[in-house]
């Protein structure tokens, strides 16, 4: 097959090619290679996460998390809370490829004995989004800890009566009287948790206690976390789409009353989370070597204060990190750039697995903005907050959240990329890359049909450097044609027909 226009048309559910006396078989690569590929490694000479054939990796997704009892959304579709075919196709039509899914604590009702039903239904769920090209990031999420202090993440079992006394009970000092409580030690009623401002009871006695105990193992707490990390990693080591296991999510500092300098950004880091992290690799690594760990520190972080990634290995591990203003006191480019400065040090990669992405006032749509070309400009892959907050009262997503999931992205890189852009005005999408023309793998740029409804044009600099072909509706190949030379300089544009 032998075409000779520069210019390239892909219509929404055709696959064409487009050929340049090159020998090679797009259709037979991907007949040889099927599913989701494999992503297991960071390159820590570029501080990139790559894939089994060295392609440099890019995500744009968002979070799935239950925060309340049964702790995953149900699959029959109710916009915002459900979780099941109709949700991971829209997902996919979108232009979203990974979702980092909230694996609850609480599916450890009694200690040492798992609820191995919710573990099936999170496996399905894992399954289904791989079925439609979507990974997943295995999320450990809390907010608060635990449900005696209005939040959840940890079972009950895990915060025992008397760990402070009673004046200093949750959420004292935010309040100075405390909650009353049930026999389980639980806030009642449960509306009275709705007058405290939950951010700021991180601060409390009685939160900065509880995560303390977890730090130094009190107990075996620290032991119990890194125990369900095994269960985790023994069930999804084997998994296509897995791209890594969060450790846990925003975890505070710890117990910042008797130890006031953990309120320092960065010094909980290594003082507190440092030890968890590696106890929990350990755990993870006895059953699954090959799966990204990824970790975080404080929420106020300025830069990062761990010594050493999990285990020491920055090549299996991620940084995650999460940008809203406040605790952030900074943009979010500051943010994104500071995150850039840890992966130098540290000698990993970094993804922001949480930021605004719901609806509110022209300041926070601008923040969301900048957000997200902050991102293009510094090639940083992102999960948004929330998948909950995608639609509107019409079953339908809200056309300025849309914009920004259904952007146009790379996906993956054949070679070393040096820019991407992407006008959500025009729909024009660019893309710069040092091609590595030898591994045979293509470049996959992301273009989805909503974005893109009656196709679009691709041109390409060098002239005849790529083979184009089109992988389904919204996932453009572009392989090195025979002629194209390692290490050439390509600029792909993509405009909107």
């Amino acid at each position: 097959m032998h075409l000779t226009s520069v210019i390239i048309t892909a219509l929404a559910g055709f696959n064409l090619q487009q050929v340049y006396a090159a020998t090679v078989d797009p259709k037979s690569w991907y007949d040889q290679h099927p599913g989701l590929a494999r992503i297991n490694k960071v390159d820590q000479s570029s501080n990139q996460i790559v894939d089994e054939f060295g392609r440099v990796r890019f995500f744009h997704g968002t979070n799935v998390v239950m925060k309340e009892s049964p702790w995953y959304r149900p699959s029959g579709f109710s916009p915002g809370n459900s979780f099941g075919l109709q949700d991971v196709q829209n997902l996919r039509d979108l232009g979203v490829n990974s979702i980092r899914l909230g694996h609850h604590a609480s599916a450890e009702p009694v200690r040492g004995q798992y609820n191995m039903t919710f573990m099936d239904i999170m496996k399905q769920q894992t399954k289904m989004a791989e079925d439609h090209g979507i990974y997943v990031l295995v999320d450990v999420h809390q907010d608060l800890l635990a449900g005696q202090f209005c939040g959840h993440g940890v079972p009950p079992w895990f915060v025992k009566k008397g760990w402070v006394s009673s004046a200093f009970m949750y959420p004292f000092p935010t309040k100075l009287i405390p909650f009353p409580v049930d026999s389980n030690g639980m806030p009642t009623p449960p509306s009275i948790c709705g007058t405290v401002n939950w951010g700021l009871t991180y601060t409390t006695v009685a939160v900065g206690n509880a995560f303390g105990r977890l730090y130094t193992n009190y107990d075996g707490l620290g032991d119990a976390f890194a125990s369900y990390w095994k269960l985790l990693a023994t069930q999804y080591s084997n998994t296509n789409n897995i791209i890594g296991y969060n450790l846990l999510n925003e975890p505070w500092v710890g117990d910042s009353y008797y130890h006031p300098e953990l309120l320092t950004p960065g010094v909980a880091d290594h003082e507190m989370m440092e030890g968890l992290w590696n106890s929990a690799a350990t755990q993870i690594r006895s059953v699954d070597n090959n799966t990204l760990i990824w970790f975080e520190g404080s929420t106020y972080d300025i830069l990062s204060g761990f010594n050493n990634v999990p285990l020491g290995d920055g090549s299996k591990t991620v940084q995650s990190f999460h940008y809203y203003n406040p605790p952030q006191v900074g943009s979010v480019s500051t943010t994104i750039q500071n995150r850039l400065k840890d992966n130098q040090r540290l000698k990993t990669a970094s993804v922001m697995t949480e930021f605004t992405m719901w609806m509110g006032d022209a300041n926070q749509m601008s923040g969301m903005v900048d957000a997200v070309t902050s991102a293009d400009t510094y090639m940083m892959s992102w999960m948004g907050w929330a998948y909950e907050n995608l639609y509107n009262s019409s079953r339908m997503p809200y056309p300025e959240l849309q914009a920004h999931y259904s952007r146009a992205y790379p996906t993956a890189v054949a070679g070393t990329p040096t820019s991407f852009k992407f006008d959500e005005s025009t729909a024009t999408f660019n893309l710069v890359y040092n091609i590595n023309a030898s591994n045979g793998a293509p470049t996959e740029i992301m273009l989805s049909p909503l974005t893109y409804p009656n196709g679009y044009n691709v041109t390409m600099n060098p002239a005849q450097s790529l083979v184009t072909y089109t992988v389904d509706n919204r996932t453009l190949a572009l392989f090195p044609a025979d002629s194209t030379q390692d290490g050439t300089s390509i600029t792909v544009t993509i405009t909107k027909n």
